[in-house]
């Protein structure tokens, strides 16, 4: 039971290496749903930046990132920070989308930086 454990653990609560890269295929296909409906409830503007913590492959923050003034994320996990920032290459190079690792209980941004967060 407890090498399932790791396993599941190692794939979707801390993700690293090959099992962790899998884990973020299969969390941007099952976890995009959710992230829309989360965006749809923030009733988000254009004009306002926005906080994912644990953003996993960054799904939602490609979704979120054509329509607000800027969008940042923290994760744990550095295979997922290049995940994300890899499928929002775009916009992290325009500085529209900035990823860090870190987590929430140590953000690594300034007070009252965002409008809005999310985290699910």
């Amino acid at each position: 039971m407890r090498l399932v454990e790791n396993i599941l653990l190692r794939t979707f609560g801390r993700p690293r290496g090959i099992i962790g890269r899998l884990g973020g295929i299969i969390m941007a296909r099952m976890n995009d749903a959710c992230g829309a409906w989360t965006i749809e409830l923030l009733e988000i503007k254009s004009n306002e930046s926005v906080l994912e913590v644990g953003f996993g492959p960054g799904v939602a923050i490609q979704r979120l990132a054509p329509f607000v003034g800027h969008v940042a994320g923290v994760d744990p996990s550095s295979v997922m920070v290049a995940q994300a920032r890899a499928r929002n290459a775009d916009k992290v190079e325009t500085g529209d989308v900035e990823l860090r690792r870190g987590s929430a209980g140590s953000l690594p941004f300034s007070d009252n930086s965002f409008d809005k967060v999310m985290a699910r």
